[in-house]
């Protein structure tokens, strides 16, 4: 997971948080293996800090913990120290 470019509209500045998935496979060909892979960003969630404070909201639109973003994305706090 990682911090994407921060957002600003207004009073209101957005960070997107995203991950990379990684995908493999392997199969035979006519006689021969093969293998393949494949990454793929993904939006995850999404930090809004505006008049009411610093909050995370997931792609599904609900709330999700500030702290465990934190956690999973090392980057985190310098790019919100940043905003």
């Amino acid at each position: 997971m990682r911090a994407g470019t921060p957002v600003t509209h207004g009073a209101v500045m957005l960070l997107p948080i995203e991950r990379v998935v990684l995908h493999s496979g392997r199969g035979d060909d006519r006689g021969s293996t093969r293998v393949w892979f494949s990454a793929i960003k993904e939006p995850y969630a999404l930090i809004v800090r505006d008049a009411g404070g610093l909050w995370a909201i997931d792609t599904d639109a609900a709330a999700v913990s500030l702290e465990a973003l934190r956690q999973r994305v090392p980057e985190l706090d310098t790019v919100l120290a940043a905003m």
